[in-house]
This record gives structure tokens, sequence and C-alpha cells, in this order.
């Protein structure tokens, strides 16, 4: 197998296309208990409706034996041609959970997150923006 698959997870066809935008967060550092809400303009910039599925991954900073992405959210769009539409995709606190060698355990632990989203795994057709946990 060459270094990358064929079709990344997401990957389909439509009868239209869309762009993803640059989206908002309600806030950029959260503790236990809080959550983390992503709004994500989406166009349709063709000339059908169509529909588009937002991927949401989450990234522990610094983390080298963990996963490079994980998906921990995803929203279906419905949005007429020529329109945007705002998605909006809530993070709970254990959202941003991972194996914790030190604990040997699952478990949320402070600090830098990278969330990546977009139409497909890809990294190409991804965004990134950071939060921090505290």
């Amino acid at each position: 197998m060459n270094e990358s698959p064929l079709f990344q997870f997401g990957y389909g066809l439509s009868y239209t296309t869309f762009t993803i935008g640059n989206a908002q967060l309600n806030t950029t550092s959260m503790k236990d208990g809080e959550s983390v809400d992503l709004t994500i303009p989406v166009s349709n910039t063709g000339k059908r409706n169509g529909t588009e599925v937002l991927q949401v991954y989450v990234r522990k900073v610094d983390d080298v034996d963990g996963p490079t992405k994980t998906l921990r959210g995803f929203q279906k769009v419905n949005i007429a041609a020529g329109k945007t539409s705002n998605a909006t995709i809530s993070l709970p606190y254990n959202a941003f959970e991972f194996f914790d060698t030190l604990s040997g355990s699952m478990k949320v632990t402070s600090g830098g997150y990278e969330i990546w989203y977009g139409n497909s795994s890809a990294t190409k057709d991804l965004k990134m923006i950071k939060v921090m946990i505290k």
C-alpha cells in the first residue's frame, strides 16, 4: 500500500460543490464540565441543492504516542444552491480524552489541543483551530 489511502474517510461524490469557512469558537480555553462550540460556515457554491457532512477531529498537541487525529463529532447540513449555512458542533469536555501513559487510563489532561474540521479525514480537506484545556 502506498503512503495514503486511495479514498479518505468521508470522501464522497456530490452533484454540487461546497466551501468550508473558518470556524468560530465560543471559547479558546475550557475546564471540566464545560464544552467548546464550533460554528462553521458552509457554502454551497454549486448550482444544485445539496448535503454536506462536516467532520470534527481532535488531536492532543505534543502527543507522540497518540493518534494524529480522532473523530469526535460530525453534522449533516442541507444547503440550497448558492447559499451559506452555519453548522454548530459542540464538543464536551470528554471529547478531549486520550490515553494517559502516566496513569495508564483514559483521561483529559491539561494542555493544548488542535480541533480539525472539514468534509473528509484528508489533511488537505481540513482546517485547524486550537483550544487549551485547564
